[in-house]
């Protein structure tokens, strides 16, 4: 399970953002930060086309 970001750390990001949170909120999302940092480190690594998916359909004709 990822680590959360520090305490200070976050605290600074979410200064730097002006984002209005309560504590609650803001221990929520920290209590994430390691899933969603995981998150972007994976949505952001290049692929080659070959890695998405294929979608073919055929689409039916009009409704007789």
């Amino acid at each position: 399970m990822p680590e959360p970001m520090d305490k200070p750390q976050f605290d600074a990001l979410m200064a730097r953002h002006a984002l209005p949170l309560t504590e609650a909120e803001r221990e929520g999302i920290r209590a994430v930060s390691g899933h969603i940092l995981a998150m972007a480190t994976r949505v952001r690594t290049p692929r080659e086309c070959f890695a998405e998916m294929a979608v073919t359909f055929a689409p039916k004709g009009p409704a007789a």
